[in-house]
């Protein structure tokens, strides 16, 4: 069977609140999304399930795994950096740091080894990690593969607030989102639908829309 999701966006950056936050290069959190992260804690009810933690290679989504999934990093479970996660844009906000810059800053909290050997060109933003809508909609596939295929039964993906649209479907192939933007430390549980093959499509669960406010577009 394959594993529950549970899919998170990062917590509040200094991107988030900063004029031209956009020119802030690969951004850690702010107080606030630190309070974030321990509010999530707090209330995520499966922290005993979680077996295997995955984030984007930026700094604000490793923090927000690291502090929001605290009992599972304190059981030493490592974070597995998913260049396949990252955002989807050019700007310097969204341009990922070095694996040493990133090893600097966490130690062995993180496995670095697919942002180092098998994506190495993941922050030149081109290519499968262009902002482009297709290759957005290629990568949340491949990505969604990925998990798909994986042994564990509750996977935890820390990534961000476009980019998760692709990864749940609500993402035209012109490249419009069509449900409202995730809210920071925004975390919704998901399974896969066996029946979409390769597509590896992914349904939320009751619970989770439960949890949530309305996921309608905003006049």
């Amino acid at each position: 069977m394959p594993p529950i999701l549970h899919l998170v966006r990062h917590a509040e950056g200094w991107h988030n609140i900063a004029d031209h936050g956009e020119d802030i290069h690969d951004p850690f959190l702010t107080p606030h999304g630190e309070k974030q992260c321990k509010n999530l804690r707090e209330n995520f009810p499966y922290h005993d399930n979680i077996e295997l933690l995955l984030a984007s290679p930026m700094k604000r989504t490793i923090q927000t795994c690291r502090l929001s999934f605290k009992p599972v990093v304190d059981r030493g479970q490592q974070i597995l950096l998913m260049p396949l996660a990252q955002e989807a844009s050019s700007t310097q906000m969204d341009t990922g740091s070095t694996v040493e810059q990133i090893k600097e800053a966490f130690g062995d909290l993180v496995d670095t080894h697919r942002a180092a050997e098998v994506h190495p060109h993941w922050m030149k933003n081109v290519g499968r990690f262009g902002p482009d809508a297709e290759a957005q909609i290629g990568r949340a596939k491949e990505l969604r593969q990925f998990i798909m295929g994986r042994p564990e039964k509750h996977i935890v993906l820390v990534s961000h607030g476009a980019f998760a649209h692709a990864i749940t479907g609500n993402f035209t192939k012109d490249g419009k989102e069509t449900t409202r933007m995730w809210e920071n430390a925004e975390c919704r549980t998901y399974t896969f639908d066996e029946s979409s093959g390769d597509e590896a499509k992914i349904i939320e669960t009751e619970d989770s829309k439960g949890r949530r406010p309305s996921l309608s577009l905003k006049d």
